[in-house]
């Protein structure tokens, strides 16, 4: 081409970077772009887009910062692949500190959707701590608000258990025209529910059904599953009473959080009791509300309870799954049913499940005998698998 005095352009230049940056050749493509600057070509934003993206497959991060700057400083707007590539970079190389100083060096090209992009993005990678600083920053400059951006920052700190902060910014949404929504709410009562925290569950709750919106199905079951979590069982029994008087109708994962905290925290009549009220309000147990209540059943001692739902389980169509067959085998062991254990194990295999570590384990036990105290290596008669019990 240079042999026949036709001079490459700036799109010639560009075709060439990416050939080469693909190639994983970083250098040699940053000497074809310093060669297009003293040809006088100058450099468009894809361009520049296609430099920056040669140096972050290099990893070279301190390098596309420098280009980075030169771009904003001859007055090339960034778009939002050429943030994308800049985050990439610096959180490979555990840079991320660094995107002030992007923030910083683009200022006058930083608007409410580059803003709301760089938090989504760095709230899906999962670095809540640089997504918050940055929606701070758009959150003091921008007088509306972005919805997508602020789900995705509230998520992020629910995520990393920051739910003071998350709790913070639901009350503060309205300043910035963003109106709440259910979701939101029961994005942090989910966050809430997992950590325990039960007075701020009760306080939002109470903010809730005070301002608006309304709760529903899925309020109710997660504060329900919450309250159980943290053996508050009145709180619990009180939602779900609030759920049946509502426009809302319990559904089988409202009846199985109920029942898992009644079981859990003790009372195992009530819970049987509200098992066989779904059942006569024409809802189907489901896998979990059987392995609930076996558990429940087993680690009282009451194996006949325990096996018989099982049984009504196989009869009602309902498959056991490997947790279920867990924690049956588990309470048979402990019982020291051996045989009957045994005969279960065979049944799981039939079903072509394939056991996990759990049960292995009480395959380990069942066979060591519980009165086993030494080590030793042999071939399981059960699983045919080499074993090495720990008693």
């Amino acid at each position: 081409m240079k042999s026949k005095h036709c001079e490459p352009d700036e799109y010639t230049y560009t075709i060439l970077i990416r050939m080469i940056g693909r190639l994983g050749k970083p250098s040699e493509a940053l000497d074809l772009f310093q060669e297009m600057l003293s040809k006088g070509c100058k450099p468009n934003s894809m361009t520049y887009n296609t430099m920056i993206e040669a140096l972050v497959r290099g990893r070279l991060a301190d390098k596309t910062m420098i280009l980075f700057s030169k771009m904003v400083e001859n007055n090339c707007r960034p778009n939002e692949y050429t943030y994308s590539l800049v985050l990439n970079v610096l959180a490979a190389e555990g840079q991320l500190g660094k995107m002030d100083e992007v923030v910083k060096i683009s200022n006058k090209y930083m608007n409410k959707s580059i803003y709301a992009y760089l938090v989504r993005t760095l709230s899906k990678l999962g670095h809540a701590n640089e997504a918050h600083r940055l929606f701070c920053n758009m959150w003091s400059f921008h007088d509306k608000g972005d919805r997508d951006a602020y789900l995705s920052m509230l998520e992020s700190l629910c995520s990393a258990g920051k739910v003071t902060e998350a709790i913070d910014m639901l009350s503060r949404t309205h300043e910035k025209g963003i109106v709440t929504d259910t979701f939101m709410y029961n994005t942090v009562f989910s966050a809430l529910g997992k950590s325990k925290q039960i007075p701020h569950i009760l306080d939002l709750y109470e903010k809730m059904k005070r301002d608006g919106p309304e709760p529903d199905m899925f309020t109710y079951n997660i504060l329900i599953s919450s309250f159980g979590r943290a053996g508050c069982v009145e709180e619990a029994v009180r939602i779900f009473e609030e759920l049946e008087s509502s426009d809302c109708r319990p559904d089988v994962v409202s009846y199985n959080s109920l029942i898992n905290c009644l079981g859990k925290n003790g009372d195992l009549d009530e819970a049987h009791m509200r098992f066989k009220e779904m059942e006569e309000k024409g809802l189907n147990p489901d896998v979990v509300t059987y392995s609930t209540l076996i558990e429940c059943f087993g680690k009282t001692d009451k194996v006949e309870m325990a096996y018989s739902l099982f049984n009504e389980m196989l009869a009602e169509g309902c498959s056991p799954n490997i947790v279920t067959y867990n924690i049956l085998l588990d309470c048979l062991e402990k019982c020291g049913r051996s045989a009957e254990a045994i005969d279960l194990y065979s049944k799981l295999k039939e079903q072509g499940l394939t056991p996990d570590s759990i049960t292995y384990t009480i395959l380990e036990r069942l066979q060591s005998g519980s009165q086993r105290t030494s080590r030793i290596r042999k071939q399981s008669p059960i699983t045919g698998w080499v074993v090495s019990p720990l008693r």
